[in-house]
């Protein structure tokens, strides 16, 4: 191949040269990078994370420590502004930027729009997974309503059921199939959320430490305040034991010390953020994470909670509707402002 030659050649030959150069690791990642601090963050969001998600959870399981719905929801929805906000402002752009990178080959640089190719793959792959699991517990539903028409029809065949009594199983029924769906949004919104948790844990964990006070504070914030949403729909799953909300509790709690721990590990072996490998990984991992809490932010949360399907929102007072959609924006307007810095 011809190498260009003359004062342009000389000019395309240092970009290239100053390109490779700064792909490749200077040794000062490891001298901003503070092992203790990393070390005292996985406790620090594991006692965050557990306190946000617990505290729904103890509200609705003991009396004397008893809290208000209306306060209850209102952080709940807070936290789905959160989780809207982090989708789009800090992990959507985010992965757009790690595969985009000018250290990654030119194959990659001519499609620019992977990262929004791969987050719309988990929105498909999120809507998939719900309607199949909708499809089985609506199989199971099916067959619990034919054996509660067959005892009803055993019943009348020998004392004469009043229509206020069918009316009774009707409305149970309908009262079934809710806790089901509430059951399968709940178990989504659990998996989105600790998958989103376990990346964001890699990434503070790998962080070279020019960043990582100001990405730590807005994961304890953030972290805290999607504890909430997620611990307000584990205590309306109505278990009659506590110890199914205790294991789910205690599960999402670990994904971002877990995460955290991860990146620790992989930093220590001679970790080079601008690498093919850590970039296209970041990227598409950053891709999926968003995708997944933008499908749960609007589908499970928003649309679920305060859409058009959410019959006991709009029975609602409207002053207890118009706190709610303030505390979403608020939420969301917040996670938005920390942007500027995180």
């Amino acid at each position: 191949m011809k190498q260009p030659t003359g004062l342009s050649g000389n000019v395309q030959l240092r970009l290239v040269n100053s390109t490779s150069d700064s792909c490749e690791p200077t040794g000062e990642e490891n001298e901003l990078y503070n092992l203790k601090l990393r070390i005292v963050s996985v406790f620090v969001l594991l006692i965050v994370s557990l306190l946000g998600a617990s505290i729904a959870v103890v509200s609705a399981y003991s009396k004397r420590l008893h809290i208000p719905a209306t306060i209850i929801n209102t952080g709940k929805f807070f936290g789905t502004g959160v989780i809207l906000a982090t989708a789009f402002i800090h992990i959507l752009p985010a992965a757009m930027n790690a595969l985009t990178d000018e250290c990654l080959p030119e194959g990659w640089k001519e499609y620019e729009a992977y990262a929004g190719l791969f987050a719309m793959l988990a929105i498909l792959a999120m809507q998939l997974i719900e309607f199949i699991a909708h499809h089985q517990l609506q199989r199971v539903l099916i067959h619990e309503t034919k054996v509660v028409i067959e005892e009803a029809q055993t019943q009348s065949a020998i004392i004469p059921i009043e229509s206020s009594q069918q009316h009774g199983h009707s409305h149970g029924l309908s009262l079934l199939q809710d806790s089901h769906n509430h059951r399968v949004t709940t178990y989504l919104l659990e998996f989105g959320i600790a998958a989103h948790s376990v990346l964001i844990g890699v990434a503070l964990g790998t962080d070279d430490g020019s960043h990582f006070i100001v990405l730590f504070i807005t994961l304890c914030f953030h972290q805290f305040f999607e504890a909430i949403a997620l611990g307000a729909q584990i205590s309306q799953l109505n278990n009659k034991s506590i110890l199914p909300a205790i294991f789910m509790v205690s599960f999402f709690a670990l994904t971002t010390p877990v995460g955290i721990a991860i990146g620790i590990g992989v930093h220590l072996n001679t970790y080079n953020p601008k690498s093919l490998v850590a970039l296209v990984t970041t990227g598409v991992l950053d891709s999926v994470s968003s995708g997944i809490l933008i499908y749960v932010a609007l589908v499970n949360l928003m649309a679920g909670e305060m859409g058009v399907g959410a019959h006991g929102f709009f029975q609602l007072r409207k002053r207890v509707k118009c706190l709610y959609f303030i505390a979403l924006y608020i939420g969301a307007a917040l996670m938005a402002i920390l942007g500027r810095w995180a």
